[in-house]
């Protein structure tokens, strides 16, 4: 069997949206599309998952979070902490 044969792994996306109806229309499509899904619903989340799980390849990220840190500030923590 060579390289071309195997199939690669689904990258893994964080997916932080503060609305539950619109965080399932994007997971599912996501999904559908061929991406593994990890999802966040605020920023202290967001900030947890991305530290605890290295298998997350991308972060697609609401800028407004409601209540709490917003997608800005999430992302400077996580930027702080790893790539």
């Amino acid at each position: 069997m060579t390289a071309d044969t195997v199939p690669a792994e689904r990258p893994t996306l964080l997916l932080v949206e503060d609305d539950a109806i619109i965080a399932l229309a994007q997971r599912a499509t996501l999904e559908r599309n061929g991406y593994s899904v990890v999802t966040a619903h605020d920023g202290a989340s967001a900030v947890e998952e991305a530290l605890r799980r290295p298998d997350v390849d991308l972060i697609l990220m609401d800028i407004n979070l409601g209540d709490g840190m917003d997608g800005t500030e999430t992302a400077q923590r996580i930027l702080a902490e790893r790539d």
